[in-house]
């Protein structure tokens, strides 16, 4: 019976060992590394200028300078399908400006929002997706195209406002 049991616990010293022996061999040998997951391909262009995101998108947009506390610190475009700015601030907020052909919301924010509510500026319905007052997001129509504009921190409905009116006033002039 003894020397089952040590037969028994020399086997499973063995087996516990084996993976490890085994693993050492397969490094030696030069074996494959094991497969990583690979993400889907970012679309964006970065580009230098808001005329080379003009290019490569197929169209036009004029764009505010700032954006409250927020300067522009990139200019982005999907090839003949979207025209991105994105605003930092110091204080962290991100704010993403967006145009895309076509009536869908180019945002890219899919959060849940308490409140929508809409207001019409220069033939332009508004929409306006707000969390206690706070803004995430505002969405327009305008000549063919459909703007977005969205905030990682929330800003008001008013700053929206009057950005969304401003750059609707700038392209509304070309």
């Amino acid at each position: 019976m003894k020397a089952i049991k040590k037969t028994a616990i020399a086997l499973l010293a063995l087996a516990a060992l084996a993976p490890s022996v085994w693993a050492k061999k397969q490094k030696s040998a030069g074996s494959a590394p094991a497969p990583q997951s690979v993400g889907m391909a970012n679309p964006f262009k970065s580009c230098k200028s808001l005329k080379e995101a003009e290019k490569a998108a197929g169209f036009d947009f004029k764009l505010l300078d700032a954006f409250e506390d927020c300067a522009i610190q990139v200019y982005r475009a999907i090839p003949k399908q979207m025209i991105e700015a994105i605003y930092d601030s110091e204080t962290g907020d991100e704010i993403r400006i967006r145009k895309a052909p076509g009536k869908n919301d180019p945002s890219g924010d899919f959060n849940i929002y308490t409140e929508k509510s809409s207001q019409t500026v220069e033939g332009c319905e508004i929409t306006f997706f707000a969390s206690g007052n706070k803004c995430g997001k505002a969405v327009w129509h305008m000549g063919g195209y459909t703007c977005s504009i969205t905030s990682r921190d929330r800003i008001s409905i008013d700053k929206a406002l009057k950005a969304a009116q401003k750059i609707i006033e700038m392209n509304a002039a070309r």
